[in-house]
């Protein structure tokens, strides 16, 4: 399956790894981040319903990543073999 973002999954994704960035005075944790969620795009490609979580609420899956630090919320969509990224979100949020 291809796996894609919504713009505004990329938009927090990308002001997380600037916070990380900016607050750290090093780019190191935001590539921990980036190389964590590169892997996970892969393992979700591969197999989109293993380890989630279904949020019946939201309608969407959820993974944890980075021993559960962060998430990533998404949909599938079997008909057209597309994942979409629709929330990146840290695990000390509100909550969705």
């Amino acid at each position: 399956m291809k796996v894609k973002w919504a713009h505004k999954a990329k938009i927090d994704y990308v002001d997380t790894l600037s916070y990380w960035k900016d607050r750290n005075v090093s780019t190191l944790y935001s590539q921990k981040i980036d190389t964590a969620v590169l892997k996970l795009e892969k393992e979700i490609a591969a197999n989109p319903y293993f380890l989630a979580k279904y949020n019946h609420k939201l309608n969407l899956y959820r993974r944890s990543f980075m021993r559960g630090r962060y998430y990533l919320y998404y949909s599938i969509d079997e008909f057209e073999s597309i994942i979409t990224i629709v929330h990146f979100r840290s695990a000390r949020q509100i909550p969705l």
